[in-house]
């Protein structure tokens, strides 16, 4: 299945400063995803996403499926994913 993956400001910049990728996977969940981006894109892409102490997410970072909030969903990271989702990834933002 593919899984198409965004990412905007300092996370499209740990891209690689592409605006999405496309992944192939049997299948996925979205912690999966974001494992094999760490990977595949080393450090850069860890460091922004990670919470230093933790190595988890970043409370900080936005992770929407299919503009859904990973929160919402009854498994959060673990939610499957479907061939033709999509994660958006959106870094901290501040604004007024």
């Amino acid at each position: 299945m593919k899984i198409k993956v965004k990412g905007y400001l300092t996370i499209k910049k740990a891209m690689g400063n592409k605006v999405s990728l496309h992944l192939e996977f049997e299948r996925a969940t979205v912690k999966e995803v974001l494992d094999a981006m760490c990977k595949k894109l080393g450090r850069d892409f860890s460091d922004v996403i990670s919470d230093k102490q933790t190595g988890e997410l970043s409370e900080h970072i936005r992770v929407f499926v299919n503009g859904r909030h990973y929160s919402f969903m009854p498994k959060r990271m673990d939610t499957e994913l479907k061939d033709g989702d999509e994660l958006s990834i959106f870094p901290p933002v501040a604004g007024g």
